[in-house]
């Protein structure tokens, strides 16, 4: 499945400090030859960057640095998903939605710069997670979505681009069971996705109260 090319571009416009943290995160990937080697140290990248954001700015220099040494270590409590959690990828196919249902925050990616642009205090890692995907992937210049990995976190991105492509190559032959079979023998990108889904359905709950108010 080919992938387009994003319309905008979420690595220029993070700032400086930012994109030299990208950098390292592209460099890492790219010295990576496959996707399922690659898929591993993604997902390493993001626990990276989830303690960053926890407020641990001062190790993640080092998190990149040293990583290839270190072994990624799931969470304690990966075995305890549920079955509907297992299922998921197939409901959401069957019904007719998207795997992603979030889209990555609508998968728009906003201009940075506006003098009259209101900086917003976000306070959930699932919020910025699709931006660093997304400006990653951008940089690594593939063409094709060909493997269940891939496609994992292709979903994950910001730009709708990638995702559309990720859902199409879903939806070819056997390709479902195959992203299927990746969720279930990867517990940690199989959180991620819970982690997604909680904070953007929880987002679609806090706007339908909004909504009943205001009828009341």
């Amino acid at each position: 499945m080919l992938i387009p090319k994003p319309a905008q571009s979420a690595y220029e416009n993070a700032d400086t400090d930012i994109r030299e943290m990208l950098d390292r995160m592209i460099a890492e990937l790219k010295a990576t030859p496959s996707w399922e080697q690659r898929s591993t140290q993604f997902l390493e990248i993001i626990d990276a960057l989830e303690l960053a954001f926890e407020g641990d700015e001062d190790d993640v220099g080092d998190e990149f640095e040293d990583d290839e040494d270190d072994e990624y270590v799931g969470d304690d409590d990966d075995d305890a998903f549920d079955d509907e959690d297992d299922e998921y990828v197939e409901e959401q196919t069957a019904s007719g939605e998207k795997v992603n249902g979030w889209h990555g925050g609508g998968g728009v990616v906003k201009p940075t710069g506006d003098e009259d642009d209101e900086v917003e205090i976000v306070e959930d890692f699932a919020e910025v997670l699709p931006f660093y995907v997304g400006a990653v992937l951008e940089q690594l210049g593939e063409t094709k979505i060909e493997r269940p990995e891939q496609a994992a976190f292709y979903l994950l991105s910001c730009h709708p681009e990638h995702t559309e492509a990720a859902q199409s190559w879903l939806q070819q032959g056997g390709n479902l069971k195959r992203f299927q079979k990746f969720v279930d023998d990867t517990p940690d990108y199989e959180a991620i996705l819970e982690m997604m889904d909680e904070h953007y359905d929880g987002d679609d709950d806090d706007d339908d109260d909004d909504d009943q108010d205001e009828e009341d």
